[in-house]
């Protein structure tokens, strides 16, 4: 399974491009979509560097088709990558128990019939 590490606003953002994009991408592509929609005005290197740390953090694919470019796409889908995260979440803070997350999540407060039986459904 995947140890996920903390992500930044800026890496999260990045794989959020990936996850909306309809399917890999090449640099050029990513470096557009990073710079308009993070509002930034970032240079290769920099982008790279933030596409190398997804890549070591085992969330980023990178596929070299062809000899001068490298096409990325996510290693999971976005609600693989919540799955994974709630997963790891249980495991290493709640003795992987649902209901001890409950308790803390509610304060140890009794869930509403509404939010019981919303949970029951998935159960």
């Amino acid at each position: 399974m995947l140890k996920s590490k903390k992500l930044s606003k800026t890496e999260r953002a990045i794989l959020e491009i990936f996850w909306e994009a309809e399917g890999p991408l090449i640099f050029k592509e990513i470096m557009e979509l990073v710079n308009e929609r993070l509002g930034k005005d970032w240079k290769k290197q920099t982008v790279n560097t933030y596409l190398t740390a997804l890549q070591n953090a085992g969330l980023l694919h990178a596929d070299k088709r062809c000899a001068r470019a490298y096409f990325y796409s996510p290693v999971y889908t976005k609600e693989q990558y919540k799955q994974l995260c709630v997963k790891e979440l249980l495991e290493d803070s709640f003795d992987n128990s649902i209901s001890n997350f409950i308790a803390t999540f509610t304060g140890g407060k009794k869930l509403s019939k509404k939010d019981a039986e919303e949970i029951k459904k998935y159960i």
